[in-house]
């Protein structure tokens, strides 16, 4: 029996030319064409009303151009379409990541026509939460889970959002019902984990990972919170294998993991080539950089890919040849990002390598540096460097947040500027000064700048930056005031660094509260200008 395809007017087959449309219409969409791609979804509408991708590209398009009103009824009528995808406003908040106002008025005015839609109201918190804005995605969530208690995933981001706000005990409450709901979700047990270890209970923190972990033994993501977990621990032997799962995460530099160095405990390195990398963040190759002479002592030819702000730094550290990042990969036996290296070493707390200094200054650069800031400060007085922000990498949404808790504002130091016998320098990169204090950045190249400022100065005091890290590995006295959360690398209930002797941490006895940490630093500042 012969059977005739379904053909549209134009003769192609019906699957096909929708296809096409559909597709011209994203296209529009993405090259922000927004009202071409408006009369693509209308046009094809009229032959399909019912075809819900044509809807959602329709809906997509009014929205790009401002018309909240208008595309609420067509993106909700996909929604109610689609049960089991995220809600669409969701898409246009992920369409527009620079014009989050276009999403949050999309999301008002969908909740205005489906103010009880339990899916529309938890992806409005999911997105105000992303955003930065924790109080009201709870307030959401609140309403949410008064009229349904059982709603598990309302329960884990409300533990997100409290513990954004810092109410850490009823965010752990959150998680834990979350969990009880939905004990086989991977993800709501490694929240509990990451929660109950900024808590500093660490044994009840690693067993919801084990659990999470046990659940989706595949996720990368999970194994990674659990290492984390374990290094603020401590327990680093333990932790490093988990780390490392970082590497099997999509990454915009990857390469061949079996090819990765190997513990060196045994290995003969002599002649072999191992090429080091720069991972992500600058602090991390300044404070595992350590680590590189001592691949170069055991014979090997290491080759340090480093960004260019790293170069110059790094070039008087003996036994590296330095690349650019951007350069074409060379030949090598093994490679390592700088990250894994105290893996490689099998560290522990009591083998940290802490022959400080590791960074050295250049000549040149310090006395260069020495005349012009001996210029510009009053001679006599302690000199303070200040970092108050950290690199807000607005690439990875996830850490606008926590860049957020570990930054503060120049204000917030101001007090230091006050202590009698001190004079100020600003560090903070991207940034304009204070009146209070000298600002010497301007000028900076690179880091082999900043060294030389550095090390001209007495003590440096800095929230959670690259510059903590620097100064630490020039073997600079250096007051770090650390967020309630801190960096796993910092520990927990101890004020000392087994990483940099000449640092002293003072931590924040609350969530935000960076007054208490301040009088702290200040009274320090006065027992060392006085001396």
């Amino acid at each position: 029996m012969h059977v005739t395809r379904a053909r549209s007017p134009d003769g192609q087959p019906i699957q096909a030319t929708r296809a096409a449309a559909l597709a011209s219409m994203f296209g529009a969409l993405q090259a922000g064409h927004f009202a071409v791609a408006e009369l693509q979804a209308m046009s094809w509408l009229a032959r399909d009303q019912g075809d819900i991708e044509a809807t959602l590209m329709l809906g997509l398009a009014v929205a790009a151009q401002g018309e909240a009103a208008r595309a609420a009824p067509f993106l909700l009528r996909v929604a109610a379409a689609r049960p089991d995808f995220a809600h669409p406003c969701m898409d246009v908040a992920r369409m527009h990541p620079h014009a989050p106002h276009l999403a949050a008025a999309q999301f008002r005015a969908c909740r205005a026509l489906a103010p009880d839609d339990p899916k529309l109201g938890y992806a409005y918190a999911d997105f105000l939460l992303n955003t930065g804005n924790p109080a009201p995605a709870a307030a959401v969530l609140r309403a949410i889970l008064a009229d349904a208690p059982g709603f598990g995933p309302a329960h884990n981001l409300f533990g997100m959002a409290l513990l954004e706000l810092g109410d850490m005990a009823a965010a752990i409450a959150e998680f834990r019902t979350a969990a009880a709901l939905d004990p086989g979700e991977g993800a709501v047990w490694a929240n509990l984990g990451m929660a109950l270890k900024i808590e500093g209970r660490f044994d009840e923190a690693v067993a919801a990972h084990d659990t999470a972990v046990a659940w989706a033994p595949d996720d990368p993501r999970l194994r990674l919170n659990r290492a984390v977990t374990l290094l603020r621990a401590g327990r680093m032997a333990q932790a490093w294998p988990d780390y490392e799962s970082r590497l099997a995460a999509p990454r915009g530099f990857a390469l061949p993991l079996d090819r990765l160095l190997p513990m060196v405990d045994g290995l003969d390195l002599a002649g072999r080539t191992i090429l080091a990398w720069h991972e992500e963040g600058f602090g991390d190759t300044l404070q595992f950089g350590r680590y590189l002479p001592m691949l170069a002592a055991r014979g090997a030819r290491v080759l340090a890919r480093l960004p260019p702000e790293l170069h110059r730094l790094f070039a008087a550290m003996q036994g590296l040849e330095i690349l650019d990042n951007a350069a074409p990969l060379p030949a090598y036996d093994w490679h390592v990002p700088v990250f894994s290296l105290p893996r490689a070493f099998n560290t522990t707390l009591e083998t940290i390598p802490a022959d400080i200094p590791y960074l050295h200054s250049d000549p040149s650069l310090l006395d260069a540096w020495a005349a012009r800031l001996d210029a510009a400060l009053p001679a006599g007085r302690l000199r303070v460097g200040l970092v108050w922000a950290g690199q807000a990498r607005p690439w990875l949404p996830w850490f606008t947040t926590l860049d957020a808790r570990r930054s503060t504002d120049s204000a917030t130091l101001a007090p230091l500027a006050a202590v009698p016998g001190v004079v100020c320098v600003s560090l903070q990169k991207g940034a304009s000064a204070p009146r209070w204090a000298v600002d010497p950045m301007p000028d900076l190249t690179d880091f082999a700048d900043t060294a030389a400022i550095v090390a001209n100065l007495d003590v440096i005091v800095s929230v959670d930056t690259s510059t903590v890290h620097l100064a630490g590995a020039l073997g600079k006295p250096v007051l770090l005031l650390d967020r309630y959360d801190s960096c796993w690398r910092w520990l927990s209930g101890r004020d000392d660094s087994p990483w940099y002797p000449s640092l002293t941490i003072l931590r924040q006895p609350s969530p935000g509260a960076w007054q208490p940490v301040v009088a702290r630093a200040a009274g320090i500042l006065r027992q060392m200008a006085a001396g």
